[in-house]
C-alpha cells in the first residue's frame, strides 16, 4: 500500500524569518498519486479501454490508451492534479473540530520530525525560540481538542491515511490493470519471495489455510499468492483502511469462488487494530503479511503484536516486505512524517522490540537488510517472524 508522499511541502519552512507569521503553519497537500476517491469513485471507466487485466495480463496498446485518456477525463485532465483536488476536499469536509485537529497534528508531526535528529545546540541555533513557542501553543490546543471529542494520534493519523489512499484509490487500481498488475522484475522478485514464505506457511503440519494480507490496497498481491500457490480463494483475506481501494479489489478478485465451499475471498474495510476478527470466522491465520504497508500504519510496535495475536502458533509466520528497500521507506518518512512516521525496523531494533514484548512469541527467522546496505539495494526488506509453539 505504498505512497509517494502526498503531504510533501519542505519543512525548511521553520526555520525562515517572520515566523511569526501563522500561515507559516498552513501546509498544503502536494501531489504524489495518481487517482481520486469521490462521490462516484467506484464507476468503472466505460469503453474497451476499462477492461481488468487481473489476469496478468498487459492491455493492448490502444486499449491501454482508451483507458488512461478516460482516467485523465474523469479526473478534470489531470489525474494528479485531480488527486491532489479531492485530497483537498475531502479534507475540507471533515467536521470542523476533526479538520482543525488533523491540521494541527500535521504542523506538529512536521516540526517534532524536523528537530528530532538536531542536537540542543543546532537546536537552539536553527530554530527562532517563536516558532517552539508556536508549536507548543498548538500542541497543547490539540491537546484540548482531543480531550474534548475523545480523538486519538492514532485515529488522526488514519484521517491522512484514508483521505489519501482513498483518492489515489481507482487510478492505482486502473493503472495497474493497464500493466496486468506487474512490477519491474527485480521487485516482483522480491515479492514474490515474501508471498512464497507467506503461502509455505499454511501447507505446514499445524496449517490451517488462512493468510491475511494488511494493507491491500486494490489486491495488489492477490496474483502473487495466487502464483506462489494460494490456490483455494477462501484462504485469503484483505484489510485496508480505505473503503475504495476494498471496494476495487472486490471488483477485480472477489469474485473467485472455492468450488468445494462456495466461498471466496474476503476483503474488509477497517482499521486492522481494532477490527473485529472473530466476527468474520476468520481470527486465526498461517502468515499475515504487510506489502509496502507496514510502515503506513500508525503504530508499528502495536501492528506486530496484533498480527501475532492472529497467527496460529507452531510456525505462525508474520511477513513484512518492501520491495524498494528500508533508505526508500526512510526517505517517504523525511519527506513525509504525517503519513510514514518512522522507519521499517532494522535487525537490532526487532532484537529489541522482540525482548520487549516476549509475551508475542515471535522470533525472527529472517533478518531485514538495513538501509543503504548493499543489500539492501540488492533485495529490498524482507524481515520473517514466526511464532513458537508454545503461544
Amino acid at each position: 500500500m505504498s505512497p509517494s508522499c502526498i503531504i510533501n511541502q519542505p519543512t525548511a519552512f521553520l526555520t525562515r524569518c517572520g515566523a511569526s507569521d501563522r500561515q507559516l503553519f498552513k501546509l498544503h497537500l502536494s501531489g504524489g498519486f495518481g487517482g481520486g476517491g469521490s462521490s462516484n469513485a467506484n464507476k468503472k471507466v466505460s469503453g474497451k479501454g476499462s477492461q481488468k487485466s487481473s489476469s496478468g495480463k498487459k492491455m493492448n496498446p490502444r486499449d491501454a490508451r482508451r483507458a488512461n485518456e478516460q482516467l485523465a477525463e474523469r479526473y478534470g485532465g489531470d489525474v494528479r492534479r485531480g488527486t491532489q483536488e479531492r485530497i483537498l476536499s475531502s479534507l475540507e469536509s471533515l467536521d470542523p473540530h476533526v479538520r482543525e485537529a488533523a491540521e494541527l497534528y500535521k504542523v506538529i508531526t512536521k516540526f517534532d520530525a524536523l528537530v528530532a535528529p538536531m542536537t540542543p545546540a543546532d537546536r537552539n541555533r536553527l530554530i527562532p525560540p517563536i516558532q517552539s513557542q508556536m508549536v507548543d501553543d498548538e500542541r497543547k490546543k490539540l491537546q484540548t481538542i482531543m480531550e474534548e471529542h475523545n480523538i486519538s494520534e492514532r485515529e488522526l493519523h488514519n484521517v491522512y491515511q484514508r483521505i489519501t489512499w482513498d483518492a489515489s484509490a481507482d487510478a492505482k487500481a486502473i493503472q495497474a490493470d493497464i500493466v496486468g498488475n506487474a512490477m519491474k522484475p527485480e521487485l516482483q522478485g522480491r515479492v514474490t519471495k515474501a508471498c512464497e514464505i507467506a503461502v509455505q506457511a499454511t501447507r505446514s503440519e499445524f496449517a490451517l489455510g488462512k493468510v491475511l494480507d494488511v494493507g491491500c490496497g486494490h489486491g495488489a498481491i492477490v496474483r502473487s499468492l495466487v502464483d506462489a500457490g494460494l490456490s483455494e480463494p477462501d484462504m485469503y483475506m484483505g484489510i485496508d483502511l480505505s473503503q475504495i481501494m476494498i471496494n476495487n479489489a472486490v471488483d477485480r478478485y472477489g469474485s473467485a469462488r472455492n468450488g468445494r465451499t462456495g466461498k471466496g475471498r474476503h476483503f474488509v474495510a477497517d482499521d486492522f487494530l481494532t477490527h473485529d476478527f472473530g466476527a468474520g470466522g476468520m481470527s486465526v491465520f498461517d502468515s499475515v503479511i504487510f506489502c509496502s504497508a507496514l510502515h503506513d500504519l500508525p503504530d508499528v510496535e502495536a501492528s506486530i503484536g496484533r498480527a501475532a495475536s492472529l497467527l496460529r502458533s507452531n510456525g505462525g509466520k508474520v511477513v513484512i516486505v518492501h520491495a524498494q528497500g528500508a533508505e526508500h521507506v526512510l526517505e517517504q518518512h523525511r519527506a513525509n512524517p504525517v503519513m510514514v512516521k518512522r522507519g521499517l525496523p532494522t535487525s537490532k531494533e526487532w532484537a529489541d522490540i522482540l525482548k520487549k514484548h516476549n509475551e508475542w512469541g515471535l522470533a525472527l527467522e529472517y533478518d531485514p537488510a538495513d538501509p543503504k546496505s548493499a543489500r539492501d539495494m540488492k533485495e529490498g526488506y524482507l524481515a520473517v517472524l514466526t511464532k513458537d509453539s508454545d503461544r
